[in-house]
């Protein structure tokens, strides 16, 4: 179980600024569309948000609309859809949203055309790991 984390986020669904305070340093990361969710937790006791961007079902657009920052606003990395996740890649779209699993981490949603998944953070790799049917 990670503990949670103590920084608060100021961010409504539909605002397309998000907010957080680092120890008395103002944090603000503006985006040019609202993001579908942001979530923050601790990891290794380090806190981190994350910021699912809106997502863009254009085709041939990029996907990787998920990005981690550490809690000073630094960007930690920006993620992808899993490369294998269906056999045409134009097929996925991008991240949905994300949860907080039952042990208080990332569980990012992928939407596809042909159904969404769902993927457990890995930070080490900086991927989205075990992909599988979203319920």
């Amino acid at each position: 179980m990670t503990k949670e984390p103590e920084m608060t986020v100021d961010w409504t669904a539909g605002e397309s600024t998000v907010r957080w305070n680092d120890g008395g340093a103002a944090v603000e990361k503006h985006h040019g569309a609202p993001p579908q969710s942001v979530m923050t937790w601790t990891h290794d006791g380090e806190t981190l948000v994350l910021v699912v961007e809106a997502l863009d079902t254009r085709p041939f657009t990029p996907k990787d609309n998920a990005v981690v920052y550490r809690a000073d606003g630094t960007e930690l990395l920006r993620l992808s859809p899993p490369a294998d996740l269906l056999s045409d890649p134009n097929a996925v779209l991008g991240f949905y949203s994300a949860y907080r699993d039952s042990a208080g981490l990332p569980l990012l949603v992928i939407a596809t055309r042909s159904g969404d998944f769902q993927g457990r953070l890995d930070l080490a790799a900086g991927a989205v790991r075990d992909a599988r049917t979203w319920r």
